[in-house]
């Protein structure tokens, strides 16, 4: 029989055996079944909410448009009450700003279940209408702190913090043990290497975690309903981190293990290791970051309720207004119009030309600071691997970032549907109805390439398992 796999069938039979494998197995896979319940959980509350709102939304404009196809030739439909329902379902600043807002979600992903990511710290929907827009980017809605700094349970969690717990704990005596049952000398004089026993080893309990991988992966496309047609590619990705994480942690094991010291000094070292790469250096550089790039979101958003509360004269608003929109000037027909709705929106514009300089000197700071991490993400594997799962199901902090982008857009096409009736006094047609711009998010998740991580983390692997190797030799 093959030497290497003459190593796999004895190392099988001797955990076989003992308990700690079935005991491990089994927490390790009920605490997936959980990471896959809990994500399903979370994300389903968040989708009945967006489902809930939508059909909100829905049935108020379906009543607008209702009310605009009143016929008022009728005299039962000119009482005071229908009259007002009517003229508020034809007139474009009505529907535009108090009557007709729009609801713009952020759509989650079928693998967002798996990777929370950011989806608990940032809203996932905004209404939207003809006031400014940072005015309503920067009106959210209260969370509680300490849930959010306690994380949640999902199945980026299980990876990323407990499966190179669950290796270290199956790995820390593969080859200490052999001298501390007093079979070391036996072993030696067979027919093989050092390198040979450690890495058949290390290779058969990463081919236990690869299975617990691909058992989880596939219970999650009936527990969490992904199609494969559509994120089978993205769920395959998912999957593929998982694995290159694990083999990096099984370069670690390697690279201990090859100082053949005791069992004792294994655990001791590898979970010294597990500590530091996945809790202290991340912690550290946070800390770091916050002084060295400090980002202070509380200040912009007092400097956007600031601005929204100063209040210029109409003439200052309107002129430079009207240079930038000379369609929106009809001077001769003034009388005909609210005089208070040109300069309301030439003030909601002037907010946000004010504003968004400010705003993307922000998002400019918060780029920078990820790009630092970036740079560090060669030292953080656990940080590199969780911002791979974000990107992939859509949770990151830049997808948030492209979400608003996308309703920023959308916000343009808003009020340039409405703003030309409003300022040409013309009334809402029920066929305008029709017309609205629709919401449609579209997620960066699919084109997200996850080679540059995989890199990373492959090189970490690469330099420790040929430290182990080297180690073996002497």
């Amino acid at each position: 029989m093959n030497t290497f796999l003459l190593i796999l069938k004895n190392d099988w039979l001797r955990l076989s055996r003992g308990r700690a494998l079935k005991l491990l197995a089994g927490l390790t896979l009920v605490a997936g079944l959980y990471a896959l319940l809990y994500g399903r959980t979370f994300v389903g509350r968040q989708k009945a909410t967006i489902a809930q709102l939508t059909l909100d939304e829905q049935t108020r404009l379906d009543s607008l448009a209702t009310w605009a196809r009143l016929d008022t030739s009728l005299a039962a439909n000119r009482t005071p009450d229908r009259l007002e329902k009517w003229t508020k379902a034809r007139s474009a600043y009505e529907v535009n700003v108090p009557e007709g807002y729009h609801f713009v979600p952020h759509v989650p992903s079928s693998l967002a279940p798996l990777s929370l990511g950011m989806r608990d710290l940032f809203p996932y929907y905004y209404y939207l209408w003809g006031a400014a827009f940072y005015r309503q980017v920067f009106t959210q809605e209260l969370a509680n702190p300490q849930k959010l700094s306690v994380g949640h349970f999902d199945w980026a969690f299980v990876v990323v913090f407990l499966l190179p717990l669950l290796l270290i704990a199956l790995s820390y005596n593969l080859l200490s043990a052999e001298n501390e049952l007093g079979t070391y000398t036996l072993l030696r004089s067979q027919p093989v290497t050092l390198r040979q026993i450690v890495f058949a080893k290390v290779a058969f309990r990463l081919l236990l975690i690869l299975g617990f991988l691909v058992i989880v992966s596939v219970l999650a496309v009936p527990i969490l309903g992904i199609n494969l047609a559509e994120s089978g590619w993205l769920l395959a990705k998912f999957l593929l981190v998982s694995v290159v994480y694990s083999l990096f942690w099984g370069g670690v094991i390697v690279a201990v293990v090859s100082f053949q010291k005791t069992s004792a000094f294994n655990a001791l070292v590898l979970l010294g290791c597990w500590l530091v790469l996945v809790v202290a250096l991340p912690t550290m550089l946070q800390q770091v970051l916050t002084i060295s790039q400090p980002i202070d979101r509380t200040t912009l958003e007092n400097l956007v309720r600031d601005q929204y509360s100063q209040h210029s004269p109409d003439s200052v608003v309107l002129k430079p207004y009207y240079a930038r929109h000379p369609a929106y000037y009809f001077p001769s027909d003034t009388a005909k119009r609210d005089p208070e709705l040109r300069p309301y929106y030439a003030r909601n514009e002037a907010v946000d030309l004010t504003l968004g300089p400010l705003v993307e000197q922000h998002e400019a700071a918060v780029a920078a600071r990820e790009a630092t991490v970036q740079q560090w993400s060669w030292f953080l594997p656990a940080v590199n691997t969780l911002d791979l799962f974000n990107e992939l199901a859509g949770t990151s902090a830049a997808a948030h970032r492209d979400y608003l982008r996308q309703i920023r857009d959308f916000h343009s096409r808003w009020n340039a549907f409405f703003l030309p009736k409003v300022f040409k006094n013309e009334l809402l047609t029920p066929a305008d109805y029709d017309r609205l711009p629709a919401w449609q998010f579209q997620s960066t998740a699919p084109g997200f390439a996850i080679w540059g991580g995989l890199l990373k983390l492959l090189l970490g692997t690469l330099l420790l398992v040929g430290l182990g190797w080297w180690k073996l030799n002497k």
